[in-house]
This record gives structure tokens, C-alpha cells and sequence, in this order.
């Protein structure tokens, strides 16, 4: 325990081990020997020595605990819940095990589940800071934001200096836009214990959505200083690095690589980085060979489902079939300025030049449109005027709190160019700014980039690429031929040849006065929380026009899975 307790894992483990061998029916040293093994982070070794101690101890709690936690630790999901299914009645406190219940259930996607679990834990009882800080995580998922800061709040309330739910609100506040508030919650984290990974990490992630890169770079410095080949931090260091470091980056992916296992999904992150390495040095071939890999791993691990895909189309597209009328409801403030295209066509450079504008919010990527969207669908029925005033009032209602004066706000979240019949069904008097940009091109950048949204996982498999590239065109296609002139297209290519004139025309467009600032979006200093995070702080610049041509080999698939019948406009090779 003394070893444990000192961070010194691997001597408690044979500390351990050697007495289980001294003392073979004591099942304390075998509970010693996993959770040695667990805090190495190897929990699938740490398995064994707790079933052993569990046999030999069936009603001991922390084992029973400890096993439960590293089944869930390790994925096996339906065995913990077996066995808490098995607990519950024996245990006199129960709201622990629903709260275990509701970790394995969330772990497995079940949110529903998980809520439900973790409910009837807090009605057991209410001050298990644990359950509430669980569902809090649990609605943060479902998107219902506002109870999950209820949440966070009543556990920092029975338990003001947990790092844990700090973390977790940091998180939170950052993507209610509360980035102040959130740095708060991170460093309280950090202040109470240095080397909490998870407010480690979300701390590190916002301050380069800040714009502080420096002091991004110096926290994730901080995450590999406890763990020299954490992938994920290399990655970010990856991009964040300065010039005169990068041999010595390179040198520690190439270390981290010849450690991990070659289909994990740290090994994903490891490709990533050392593509961009390779990249930032000119090696094309090099880069090209690295991202492939990188994203045939993170494909095995988060498969497209191209069917769903499809069948989304044709019901959101079979709404609108008829052509509805746009309807007379009365115009609202702030009016809503949606930015939408393919992913990586502009969207976050658009936002930063309207954004500058003083009477202008950005709100980054909501995703409030898709998720109303998908209740429509499962409930079933017309979008007719009634469902289009219950989209608006909802959306409105979750929207996040804006300055005084603001006139409009920009949602940027791409995907909305599936949504654009409901859109302006719920929204008269809203702005659609539809991003134009070659499909090559865009599909190159989406395969080099890393998207943590389950939505994107058809940007690891070009030939998924390809396809979600051509329903696009379909949706949009449907969009113009109904809508016209509603739409606005914005073409990615003029607007960063000539960023003055695009920003005037993008003012035009949202029926704003146009201000120097729109044509210098790097200026703007609000936070960003896309994958743009890096490029858009770099300045207007032509680099990535046309780039796809240096890259023609490597992207076979794509270029052969973009149907030429639904884009007879592209430009020759």
C-alpha cells in the first residue's frame, strides 16, 4: 500500500504478486496485485488477480467495485452489467452500484440507459456527488446542456474541489461559450491536483481554441512530461510545435510509434502527426503514404454507415418534395445567418469575416438544427407550419446567451446543408450562405483531417468521402431547384483571391454595413472549435486551391468516386 500509495506501481505489483505467492489464500494481495496493474493502465492484466480475489471474497466491496471498473475500463461492458445485475440486490448501497450501472451502460452508448441508471441513483441518494457529476457527462452527450450544468453545479456543490467534475465543466462552459468561466473551472482542476489528465488535456484544447497557442503547446508539454507517448498530445504538438523544433517532434512520434500497438487508435493519431510533419517539410509522398494509414486505422475503429446515409437523404428530401411555400411568420432578432457546405469548404473563415462584424455573434457549429431534425424524423409526420414553429422556438431556446445590440448570430455547423427546407421553413427572414468549393480539394483536406464527431466518420475511407460528397450535391441540387435565389452561394476561391471584395459581398448578403475588420478574419480573437482551429489564425491565403493535383495518386478512390453525371461543372484537371 505504501508503494501504491506512492506512485510506485510496478514494485507494488511484484510487492503484491510475491505475496500472493507467500500467502496464496489471502485474497487482500491479489486486490493489491490488480489495482497495481490498473493504475500501470494495464486493466485487462488487472482482471484476473480481482476475479481470483472475488472468488476467494464474494461479498468484499472493493473488489467487487474494483473488477466492475476495469470490466468497463476494458470495454466488456455486458459482463460488468451482469454482474451488477447480480450485486444490486446484495448491496445495501445501492445507489453506488446503479451509479457503476450507469458507467457501463454510457460506455456502451446507451444513454438512455445510462439516464435512467444514474437517475434512480440520485433519488437514492441525492448528495452521491459521483452520479450527479455521471449524468451530468451522460446529458453533455444527449446535447441537453442546460441539465447537465444543473448537474455539475449540485455535484461541485456537495463536492467543490473534485478535479474530476471541474473537468467536466470546463468542458461544458467552453462549448456554452463561457470560455472565461471555463479557464476557471480548469485551472481550480489543475490548481488542486498539477496533473489531473482529463483538465490537463480540455485546458490544453482551450487555449488553442483561444487563440493561445504557447500556452496550448506548454500544457500538452505538461501531459507528455507524465506520459512521454500520449498520442493524442503529440498530435497536437504536431501542429502547434515552432519551426526550429520540428526534427526533435518528429524524433518523439517516431518513439511514441515503435510503442503502440499498430491497430490501436493511438497508432491513428501517431500516422496523423507524423503526416504533418512530413507534410510541413515538403514530403508530399511521404505525407500521402502516413495519412493512409492513419486513416485505415481510425476507419476499423469508426466504420461509415453508408446505408443510413442514404436513407437520411431520401426522408428529409421527401419532405420537401412538393415544394412548400416559405411561410409568413413573423420575422425574429437576432436573425439567424446559417454558413453550411461541405465540411472543410470554408465555413469557419466565412464565420471569422462575419463574425467581425460588431452586430454579429458567431456560435461556431450548433448542433441543435441536426438533432431537432432527427426528432422530426423518428416521430414521423409533414414539416408543416406547426412542426416549423416548434423547430424555431426550440433552436431559439437552446440557443447560447449574446451580447447586447446583437442583431444576428452565425451557426457555421456545416452539415446543416442537409436542413436547408426546414430551415427556412422555421426561419423567414434567415440568411443561407451555401460554400463552394472543389470537391477535390475538399475531400483532400477532410482525409487529413482528424474529426472526433461520430458524424464524420466517413472522412477516414475516401471512397465514403466520395459518396457523401455526391449526396451532398444531391441535397443541394433539390435545395436550389426549390429555393433559388433564398440561397446564396459563396464561392470559396474568390473569397480568399480577393478577401476584401468576398467580405463585402458576404455583408451584402446578411444586410450588414461592411467593416474593415470582415477582410482580416485573423484578427478576430473569439474562440474557435473546429478543425480550422490552426489554419484560421494564419491569414487569408490561395495555398490549398488546386492543392489536390499534388496529390492525385494518393487520392484514387476519391477522384474515381466523384460521379461526374451529378458534378458536369467541375473544372478539368
Amino acid at each position: 500500500m505504501t508503494q501504491l500509495n506512492a506512485g510506485q506501481f510496478k514494485g507494488a505489483f511484484k510487492t503484491a504478486k510475491a505475496a500472493t505467492r507467500q500467502f496464496p489464500k489471502e485474497p487482500y494481495f491479489y486486490n493489491l496485485a490488480g489495482l497495481a496493474q490498473a493504475q500501470m493502465g494495464d486493466e485487462r492484466a488487472a482482471i484476473p488477480f480481482f476475479r481470483q480475489a472475488l472468488k476467494m471474497a464474494p461479498g468484499n466491496r472493493d473488489v467487487q467495485n474494483n473488477l466492475v471498473q476495469a470490466l468497463i475500463s476494458t470495454g466488456q461492458n455486458a459482463r460488468a452489467l451482469s454482474l451488477l445485475e447480480k450485486l444490486l440486490p446484495k448491496r445495501p448501497d445501492t445507489s453506488h452500484v446503479l451509479y457503476l450501472s450507469g458507467m457501463a451502460r454510457m460506455r456502451s452508448g446507451d444513454y438512455p440507459g445510462a439516464l435512467a441508471d444514474l437517475d434512480k441513483a440520485v433519488a437514492e441518494d441525492p448528495r452521491n456527488a459521483a452520479a450527479l457529476n455521471l449524468r451530468g457527462v451522460v446529458r453533455q452527450e444527449m446535447k441537453q446542456e442546460q441539465e447537465a450544468l444543473t448537474d455539475y453545479e449540485a455535484s461541485l456543490a456537495i463536492e467543490p474541489n473534485a478535479p474530476d467534475t471541474l473537468s467536466n465543466l470546463s468542458l461544458l462552459l467552453g462549448q456554452l461559450h463561457r470560455e472565461e468561466d471555463a479557464l476557471a473551472a480548469s485551472e481550480k482542476a489543475l490548481a488542486i491536483n498539477p496533473n489531473h489528465f482529463a483538465a490537463l488535456e480540455g485546458y490544453a484544447i482551450l487555449l488553442n481554441q483561444m487563440g493561445r497557442r504557447q500556452e496550448a503547446l506548454a500544457t500538452h508539454e505538461r501531459i507528455l512530461a507524465l506520459f512521454p507517448h500520449h498520442a493524442e498530445s503529440l498530435f497536437e504538438v504536431s501542429h502547434l510545435h515552432a519551426a526550429e523544433d520540428h526534427d526533435a517532434t518528429l524524433a518523439r512520434v517516431d518513439a511514441a510509434i515503435a510503442k503502440v500497438s499498430k491497430s490501436s487508435p493511438d497508432m491513428g493519431f501517431l500516422a496523423f502527426a507524423r503526416a504533418s510533419l512530413l507534410q510541413q517539410a515538403g514530403d508530399i509522398d511521404g505525407s500521402d503514404l502516413w495519412y493512409r494509414k492513419g486513416n485505415d486505422v481510425f476507419a476499423r475503429h469508426r466504420p461509415f454507415a453508408k446505408d443510413l446515409a442514404i436513407a437520411e437523404k431520401d426522408d428529409i428530401l421527401s419532405l420537401f418534395a412538393g415544394g412548400p411555400p416559405l411561410p409568413d411568420g413573423q420575422a425574429q432578432e437576432p436573425v439567424p445567418i446559417f454558413i453550411l457546405g461541405l465540411p472543410r469548404s470554408g465555413t469557419t473563415l466565412t464565420e471569422q469575416m462575419i463574425s467581425s462584424h460588431p452586430d454579429v455573434y458567431g456560435a461556431g457549429e450548433l448542433a441543435t438544427a441536426g438533432r431537432l431534425a432527427h426528432a422530426h424524423l423518428d416521430a414521423g409526420g409533414p414539416f408543416d407550419a406547426d412542426a416549423a414553429a416548434r423547430f424555431a422556438q426550440d433552436y431559439r431556446a437552446a440557443l447560447p446567451a449574446m451580447p447586447e445590440g446583437t442583431r444576428a448570430f452565425v451557426d457555421k455547423m456545416p452539415s446543416n446543408y442537409r436542413l436547408v427546407g426546414m430551415l427556412l421553413a422555421a426561419f423567414p427572414n434567415c440568411v443561407i450562405l451555401h460554400m463552394r468549393r472543389d470537391p477535390r480539394d475538399v475531400g483532400l483536406s477532410m482525409w487529413r483531417t482528424y474529426f472526433s464527431s461520430p458524424a464524420m466518420s466517413f472522412t477516414f475511407d475516401q471512397a465514403a468521402i466520395a459518396l457523401q460528397i455526391n449526396l451532398y450535391r444531391d441535397y443541394m441540387d433539390h435545395w436550389k431547384a426549390m429555393f433559388g435565389a433564398r440561397i446564396s452561394d459563396v464561392d470559396y476561391a474568390d473569397l480568399v483571391t480577393n478577401p476584401e471584395g468576398g467580405s463585402k459581398m458576404l455583408a451584402e448578403a446578411c444586410g450588414l454595413s461592411w467593416v474593415e475588420d470582415m477582410a482580416l478574419p485573423e484578427r478576430n480573437r473569439r474562440a474557435v472549435r473546429t478543425a480550422s482551429v490552426n489554419q484560421v489564425r494564419q491569414g487569408v491565403h490561395t495555398r490549398s486551391v488546386g492543392g489536390w493535383r499534388d496529390h492525385r495518386d494518393a487520392l484514387s478512390e476519391l477522384l474515381t468516386g466523384i460521379d461526374p453525371a451529378r458534378w458536369p461543372d467541375l473544372p478539368p484537371d
